[in-house]
């Protein structure tokens, strides 16, 4: 079969997509081919197509620098943080996370702005005219191996400076692990996707320090000894500089101030201090220190420019959190949190009780099938939650909300109700918690999403 390259794509009458709903349609039916083959959506990945379609494409990661985050949680956040470093330092970047919240195209971002759906849909049909030419079955790519190909031509149409790609899961064998970046971030390691990962922390670490690359600098979040000897181990192997909190980095003087956390954060002998954020979750801080830590890396080697103290600590206090432990005032309070695994609503329990002790919580909870319902549900019982609310999200495959109920009856005395509708359960939570309570929706990342208010009304307002 000859080589095909993206100048011969076909002309506009042939091309496969004409509108964004063609394309999630295919990405629908490309997900069931996979699942009716055996073959995971979001799993095993297809390295090989992936490089061919790169290839053909003419390498469009290649054409911008990149950085690379891994993690059990926080990847999301901190890839958003490092993103608006970089724009702070006045490059045009691209951001790759999922899932989304909301809308599809949030996977997708330039400068903070989803990319539109002509230019997703160019990028789509890319890629899919390269599957037809090279006879390529729909299960062959995955619905993610597909739209991480089409990011990665989508930052390159945009002419970006600098891409920040976050892992969907693991790192070794994960679709964007492709890529040749400037820095990998790992921001820690804990038990999530043991299916897929292994049922240890260092299984789990051994796949996420798969990111880490020959003589590229990689920093680590807080970890156990035993995941962390693991990253240590790799990083000597292919001699990648690494930098670890609490030596090379480090957070302190952590203070919950109202709705937001102050910190003072220090990246070798660089200090700054009153670093605001917009979150009453005090374990952002430690989010802020690793993605000052990445761009600082990129500073030390003269590809991004130095940031006032000023910009610093200011920065933080702007930056979208997307749905980790954000709060909106109103009656009552609303606090939206995508925590979806047991170690995350560890986090969200303590941040509960140190903020909304002696208020009428009222929770909202929905879970995927392939968590660890049961020690998330522990965790819950361990807030001061007046009532909660079980429901099921209908942008996943989400545990019984039954099941999770009784549960939960088995932790506490508390009150449970089912309520399948997610919008007549946070309903029902709004009129639990009274005007001077608080609703906190949580459990799904896809849930966050949908319980978040329109995006006129920014959080901690």
């Amino acid at each position: 079969m000859p080589e095909w390259n993206s100048d011969h794509f076909p002309p506009y009458w042939a091309v496969p997509f004409s509108s964004f709903a063609q394309v999630t349609e295919f990405l629908r039916e490309v997900e069931t081919a996979c699942l009716s083959h055996g073959r995971p959506s979001d799993g095993t990945v297809n390295f090989e197509a992936v490089a061919r379609c790169l290839h053909a494409l003419g390498r469009p990661d290649r054409h911008y620098r990149s950085i690379h985050v891994t993690g059990t949680n926080g990847k999301t956040t901190v890839s958003r943080m490092i993103a608006a470093l970089l724009r702070a330092g006045g490059m045009t970047v691209g951001l790759y996370t999922s899932p989304h919240l909301t809308h599809f195209r949030e996977r997708i971002s330039v400068n903070g702005r989803p990319i539109s759906e002509e230019a997703l849909v160019d990028a789509c049909n890319r890629v899919k005219a390269f599957m037809d030419v090279e006879g390529l079955e729909k299960e062959q790519l995955s619905p993610f191996e597909f739209l991480t190909v089409g990011a990665f031509f989508a930052f390159n149409a945009a002419k970006v400076d600098y891409a920040v790609i976050e892992v969907g899961i693991g790192g070794t064998h994960d679709a964007t692990n492709v890529i040749a970046p400037d820095v990998s971030v790992i921001t820690n390691v804990d038990y999530d996707h043991m299916d897929l990962l292994g049922a240890t922390l260092e299984r789990i670490a051994e796949a996420k320090s798969g990111i880490i690359k020959p003589v590229t600098p990689v920093v680590c979040g807080p970890m156990a000894e035993g995941p962390r000897a693991v990253v240590t181990a790799r990083a000597a192997d292919v001699q990648a500089p690494l930098l670890l909190i609490d030596r090379d980095y480090e957070v302190s003087e952590v203070l919950q101030s109202g709705f937001q956390t102050v910190c003072s954060i220090r990246v070798g002998a660089r200090r700054w201090d009153q670093v605001m954020l917009d979150s009453p979750a005090t374990f952002m801080a430690t989010n802020a220190a690793l993605s000052l830590a990445a761009y600082d890396v990129l500073r030390r080697r003269g590809l991004v420019p130095d940031l006032t103290d000023l910009d610093v600590q200011t920065l933080y206090e702007r930056i979208d959190l997307g749905a980790c432990c954000e709060v909106y005032h109103g009656t009552p309070t609303l606090l939206v949190n995508g925590a979806h695994n047991a170690p995350a609503m560890a986090q969200l329990a303590t941040t509960l009780r140190h903020t909304f002790e002696g208020r009428r919580q009222a929770l909202v909870v929905s879970i995927a099938k392939d968590k660890d319902y049961s020690a998330m549900i522990r965790h819950l019982a361990h807030t001061s939650a007046d009532r909660i609310i079980f429901t099921r999200c209908p942008q996943e495959t989400a545990i019984d909300p039954a099941l999770l109920a009784e549960q939960w009856r088995g932790q506490t005395h508390v009150a449970a109700e089912i309520v399948d509708e997610p919008d007549l359960a946070v309903a029902r939570a709004i009129q639990a918690a009274g005007p001077h309570g608080v609703v906190v929706v949580t459990g799904s990342v896809q849930l966050a999403g949908l319980s978040r208010p329109a995006p006129a009304l920014a959080p901690n307002h």
